[in-house]
């Protein structure tokens, strides 16, 4: 530590003797702090002069006319707020002014209100929707900024078209509910008056219906004993055909008999068939008196059952009446759903069992109507019965003569008998079936209005409840209009005023901002960033200004970390001073602050962390060190949000954003600009301390390592004559241990060794140069590129051109490197012994020492000297 205070003594002595070189150092102290004072000056407030942006307003509005709104001009009223409220540069033009100035650049940006704007809007009432439109033009050639700006504005547009058509709407709304106020309690007592009349009419309606169903259900009552002698007609009905049917059975036995007759006694034919005929005529007589009986029986049952079929017919039509009236009281629109509800259901369920029942009487008249067909039947079978007994005994005389001629006649007339009788016991079978579906839908009937009466009986309780709740609404409903009519409320909408509803409608809503750690000028808030820079580049300029390196002269023994913080105190030295004027200056300025002693503290550490990391660069890498500098300057000023949130910036600055010393040198001064949260401050002072120990360190241990580098770049800038550089002092002889006791004990040995190892390289150096130089540009026109056709890749094409640079330079160094080791080689191989002798002296007895100038050590020369 004494001996880098001795280094450090001994430069501060060196520029107090030398008053040239003061104004110097006075304008590397304050030149870069112009650099945040200028910008913070001039970005202090730039909003406050956005009424400098010009946009061009053209109206073409026409206006329009409704029955809600009457006269609207959205367009006129729209130009009126604007030129009321100002904001931006706002000039009113006809449409080609307009484009001629936008094209020029007079204005920013253009705004056209079109003829049918305010028809468009009133669209909606007329169910012609039309979305309005409004032109807007940005010339965003003229500037990168003005377009977002203009865009604002045009955004407010918006809202203040909103509120422009929602105020004239709602004006004339409320006008017109106030102007109706007036007849508000005559309409509503008028309504309800017409409602209780309503409400009294359909209970009227529904005691009558009650009335009508007690008359349908009795009815209903007289009708069950028709149905029931009907049902006794039919079982009698079904008795006698039996009886027919055994009467025509016998008529058909004696038929065979007498064929059997014919056949067995065509002999005896005479008396035989005599007595045959006598038989017949007793049979025929007999099947005719069935048949009279069962004919008299049938005919008596159709008269009951078309008695019973009208009368069911006259029930099934009186219920569709009173089904009808029921319908027309339920759907009153006066009764509530949940009355009504269960009546609609009953009825349907009442309506359903009518219309079996009319299909029941249906079948009925359809049985009817066959009955009256075989009985029809029956009566021709027994005429022609009748017919055939009194052919058989005119023709009984003359028999006996003709008996042999004619008995084939009379077989043929008897199977003719017998054929008819089979018929007709048949016919009476088929009428014995219907006769017991008729018993069977009799049946139902007689079920369908015992239900009928339930359904019937049902209802009528409900119609009562119906009644009763009608009376009760009435009663309501006038009370309720009384009060309605007694209360403030048509007051109210009668003093409506226009001017405040439209006002509140227009704009229901405020919004009341908070600003949370408030910076009240944009230059305050800008100020973490300009200062930030200014600290860089101070730094920099420092780094140009002063050498890195430390000259050995006068202070023996000097090791490499003596060295390093001997120049680090000098250079701190004035980064305190650059530090001090710029935060002192923005203090001056009016820059905000939470407290100004703390403010001028945290720039002079961040100045000293933003030194430690750039000299340790330049003192590691030299004149690539001020390149690397040089590419975090404009690398960090978007990857730190230094200008926009860094969630706005692609991945790659968000990427690399937690690694940038100004990501945490811009967060340190914002507390102290703003104000602090939790240990934000610390943390941030914390990893930027960090950073900068990081580069202290390196610079003190790895620039032993890299001095041979250093010093390889300056002997190729020293060999172009024109870019300055500046010596390298190593750490004992440049030459390897090594190498140097191997020359020393065998030099013909260490020559072809040498020669060994070098001979395959020695001309490849310039082709593998213009290999690694020709990749690179391969690579970086590739990614331009890939730019071109991946535009929102352009950050990570960005950061890997960066990389692939790196690592070509890297690539160009190391094989410099080798090539310069070669070349150290051939020149050891020249050395006499003695020469040898003393660099292995300055190997073993200045072990981590820089070498100083009584040692054979020289500066590095111009191409084609040694040192």
């Amino acid at each position: 530590m004494r001996t880098s205070w001795k280094i450090y003594c001994r430069d501060i002595k060196r520029l107090l003797r030398t008053p040239q070189i003061w104004i110097i150092l006075i304008g590397i102290m304050i030149t870069p702090a112009l650099y945040s004072w200028v910008n913070v000056s001039a970005f202090w407030d730039p909003y406050e002069n956005t009424d400098q942006i010009r946009v061009a307003v053209t109206n073409q509005d026409e206006g329009t006319n409704s029955d809600l709104t009457g006269e609207i001009d959205v367009g006129g009223e729209l130009v009126d707020q604007l030129d009321e409220a100002g904001g931006l540069g706002w000039q009113f033009m006809n449409e080609q002014d307009a484009e001629d100035a936008l094209r020029s650049g007079d204005v920013f940006a253009t705004i056209l209100i079109p003829p049918d704007f305010s028809s468009d809007f009133i669209s909606i009432f007329e169910g012609e929707y039309s979305q309005p439109t409004i032109d807007y033009a940005v010339n965003e050639k003229l500037n990168a900024i003005s377009p977002k700006i203009t865009d604002q504005g045009a955004s407010t547009l918006d809202s203040v078209i909103s509120s422009t058509f929602n105020k004239q709407v709602s004006e004339a709304v409320a006008t017109e509910l106030r102007d109706s106020g007036t007849d508000l309690s005559n309409r509503i007592a008028n309504a309800a008056g017409d409602s209780a009349d309503s409400f009294t009419e359909t209970a009227d309606t529904v005691a009558g219906s009650r009335e009508r169903l007690n008359n349908l259900q009795q009815r209903i009552e007289d009708y069950r004993p028709a149905v029931s002698q009907a049902q006794s007609t039919l079982d009698s009905v079904n008795g006698t055909i039996e009886s027919s049917q055994d009467a025509l059975r016998q008529v058909e036995d004696t038929t065979t008999s007498v064929q059997n007759l014919i056949t067995e006694f065509t002999a005896d034919a005479s008396e035989a068939y005599v007595a045959g005929t006598t038989a017949l005529a007793e049979g025929a007589a007999s099947a005719n008196a069935s048949v009279n009986e069962a004919t008299g029986q049938l005919q008596g049952a159709l008269g009951r059952v078309d008695a019973a079929t009208s009368g069911a017919e006259r029930v099934a039509e009186q219920s569709d009446e009173a089904i009808a009236d029921l319908r027309r009281v339920v759907d009153n629109p006066v009764l509530p759903s949940e009355i009504t509800a269960p009546l609609r259901q009953a009825l349907d369920d009442l309506a359903d069992r009518n219309a079996q029942n009319q299909e029941v009487i249906g079948n009925l008249s359809q049985l009817q109507s066959d009955s009256a067909a075989t009985l029809e039947q029956l009566e021709n079978t027994a005429a022609a019965l009748a017919d055939a007994t009194s052919n058989t005994r005119e023709n009984s005389q003359q028999l006996r003569d003709s008996l042999n001629n004619d008995a084939p006649a009379l077989t043929s007339a008897v199977n003719t008998l017998g054929s008819t009788a089979g018929r007709l016991a048949a016919s009476l079978e088929t009428q014995k079936t219907l006769l017991g579906e008729t018993r069977g839908l009799l049946d139902g009937v007689d079920q369908q209005l015992v239900d009928a009466q339930g359904v019937v009986s049902s209802f009528q309780g409900d119609l009562s409840g119906i009644e009763d709740g009608l009376r009760t609404a009435r009663t309501d409903v006038l009370a309720v209009a009384n009060s309605v009519t007694d209360t403030p409320l048509l007051t109210t909408v009668e003093d409506l005023d226009p001017d405040e509803v439209s006002s509140f409608l227009a704009s229901p809503a405020t919004m009341e901002s908070n600003a949370i750690f408030p910076v009240d000028s944009y230059g305050s808030g800008m100020s973490s960033l300009f200062t930030s820079l200014t600290l860089w580049i101070g730094a920099f300029m420092l780094m140009i200004i002063f050498r890195a390196e430390v000259e050995p002269k006068g202070i023996r023994n000097i090791t490499v970390a003596n060295a390093y913080l001997g120049r680090f105190l000098l250079l701190a030295t004035f980064a305190i001073g650059q530090a001090l004027i710029v935060s002192i200056g923005n203090l001056v300025i009016g820059v905000e602050n939470i407290n100004p002693l703390l403010y001028v503290g945290t720039t002079v550490f961040i100045g000293l962390c933003y030194l430690s990391i750039v000299y340790g660069l330049v003192s590691i890498f030299g004149h690539v060190g001020r390149v690397i500098a040089v590419v975090l300057a404009f690398i960090q000023i978007p990857g730190a949000s230094g200008l926009y949130p860094i969630e706005m910036t692609p991945d790659f600055f968000r990427a690399i954003h937690p690694f940038l010393p100004f990501t945490y040198g811009i967060g340190a001064m914002r507390e102290t600009v703003g104000g602090f949260y939790d240990t934000h401050y610390w943390g941030n002072l914390g990893a930027l301390l960090f950073m900068a120990a990081v580069a202290f360190l390196m610079g003190t241990f790895l620039r032993r390592g890299l001095s041979n580098v250093n010093m390889l770049v300056n002997d190729e800038l020293a060999k172009g004559k024109l870019i300055i550089n500046e010596q390298v002092h190593l750490v004992g002889s440049r030459y390897r241990v090594t190498d140097i006791l191997q020359a020393l004990q065998d030099r013909e040995g260490y020559q072809e060794n040498m020669e060994s190892r070098w001979s395959s390289l020695r001309g490849r150096f310039p082709l593998f140069m213009k290999i690694a130089v020709a990749v690179g540009t391969v690579l970086l026109l590739g990614l331009g590129i890939f730019a071109q056709i991946r535009p929102e890749e352009k950050a990570l094409a960005f950061g890997l051109a960066c990389l692939v640079t790196l690592i070509t330079i890297g690539v160009i160094a190391f094989l410099e490197y080798i090539k310069q080791s070669l070349a150290n080689d051939e020149r050891l191989a020249d050395l006499s012994e003695d020469e040898l002798s003393e660099h292995l002296k300055q190997q073993s007895s200045q072990t981590n020492r820089l070498a100083d100038d009584d040692t054979k050590e020289m500066p590095v020369q111009a191409e084609g000297e040694k040192s």
